[in-house]
């Protein structure tokens, strides 16, 4: 089967497709046992996913299916917003910065609120692109948002596409937030065959949540070893994900782990 990358441009996605082919999906080691962490109670989470380009079914599926999984273990407060593309009305709510940030207020907030953020598309250096607007969120203008919606509190920002390393900056970076990054700053994210639901970094965060990963730091290094069997079978460039962890939530548990 032929397969998509990630983060790039429509053309670069072209060309990949004639030349990914499929992983046997059953041949992975088992995973490790489940890690203990800083438990915050399923209500105090608030959690925003967001599917980027409407190119693909691919980053519009993980944001749905993310929120179903946070919604089992116990989250209430959740929201999702998908790339409708250009054509859609500014009176629908999409994948545009100004309705994240309205979404994310309405989620309210409270003094033991713990934040987490996604987003799957298409990315580069300038940053996750937005369909819906022909742009680009940029890591200034998620600090701006996170700052507002979140402040101090505990937050995990994962961020799916190209280049998406670029996120780990100063101005993200904090002793309360953990950020997950499908790639290294100038690497390439690659994705998913045409038959997979997700791209490849979505794909291997959702399997180590269903597996059981206890803490972000697990869900982590089960992606990162899951997609690195992909890549070597692939024979593509590592995507080298990237990860911070604050040193005031380093062990902080999944929603609804104990």
């Amino acid at each position: 089967m032929a397969a998509l990358a990630a983060g790039g441009s429509a053309s670069a996605q072209t060309s990949n497709l004639a030349m990914r082919t499929t992983e046997p999906l059953d041949s992975r080691p088992a995973a490790p046992a489940v890690t203990r962490g800083i438990l915050p109670a399923a209500a105090s989470w608030k959690a925003l996913l967001v599917g980027g380009n409407h190119l693909i079914d691919n980053y519009n599926n993980a944001a749905t299916d993310l929120a179903a999984r946070l919604r089992e273990h116990g989250v209430h407060r959740v929201a999702v917003l998908h790339s409708l593309g250009p054509q859609a009305g500014d009176a629908v709510p999409a994948a545009r910065r100004k309705d994240m940030r309205r979404a994310m207020t309405a989620l309210g907030t409270t003094a033991a609120d713990t934040c987490l953020f996604f987003i799957s598309s298409h990315a580069n250096q300038r940053g996750i692109y937005l369909s819906a607007e022909r742009g680009y969120l940029s890591p200034r203008d998620l600090s701006s948002m996170i700052d507002a919606e979140c402040g101090d509190r505990p937050t995990v920002l994962i961020l799916s596409g190209c280049d998406t390393g670029t996120f780990i900056t100063s101005s993200l970076k904090g002793d309360n937030r953990i950020i997950l990054t499908a790639s290294a700053r100038g690497r390439v994210s690659y994705g998913a065959t045409t038959s997979d639901r997700y791209v490849n970094f979505d794909r291997c965060m959702i399997k180590a949540v269903d597996e059981g990963a206890g803490t972000w730091r697990d869900v982590f290094a089960r992606t990162q070893t899951c997609v690195s069997e992909r890549e070597r079978m692939l024979g593509v460039e590592p995507s080298e994900p990237q990860a911070w962890f604050g040193s005031g939530v380093s062990q902080l548990a999944v929603p609804g782990r104990s």
